[in-house]
């Protein structure tokens, strides 16, 4: 009872494993969070600032099963333990789960991991952005949305 606690859901350690969070869409950002609880956090408070077109009913039933590791094997088994990669997809962006695959060392900096992390995002913003002027797409249109051609 005492690991079910300490995980946050059910028996499995991984759901209180490190996740990173990157999120694609009009303020594309990215994160490290701790625990299936705080990606559930981090999503609802990003899908409250800018659904875009996402039904947040929906969306919200998605978080909602984000505890299920069965929602996460759909995405590929990784690694082969629980809670390996989550996808949310919507008009406007995406957002990608992806649980660390080894524990942070000990000594780690959590703000310069964090901040490795906010530059990758910058970066990722900045390729998103130049793929959009390539395609042809204005500044709101989504890189990844296949572009059916009229004939």
């Amino acid at each position: 009872m005492a690991e079910q606690e300490a995980t946050g859901s059910g028996a499995v350690p991984e759901a209180a494993a490190c996740f990173v969070i990157i999120i694609q869409g009009a303020t594309p950002r990215a994160g490290i969070v701790e625990g299936i609880e705080g990606v559930k956090d981090a999503l609802l408070r990003h899908l409250w600032k800018e659904p875009g077109a996402a039904v947040l009913d929906q969306a919200a039933a998605l978080i909602g099963s984000i505890e299920d590791p069965g929602a996460w094997a759909v995405h590929g088994s990784g690694d082969g333990r629980p809670f390996w990669h989550w996808w949310l997809g919507y008009e406007g962006g995406s957002v990608t789960v992806q649980r660390l695959t080894e524990p942070l060392p000990p000594r780690l900096d959590a703000g310069l991991l964090r901040s490795a992390v906010a530059d990758a995002a910058t970066a990722l913003a900045g390729c998103a952005r130049d793929l959009r002027q390539l395609a042809g797409e204005d500044a709101g249109g989504y890189v990844f949305t296949p572009k059916r051609s009229a004939g």
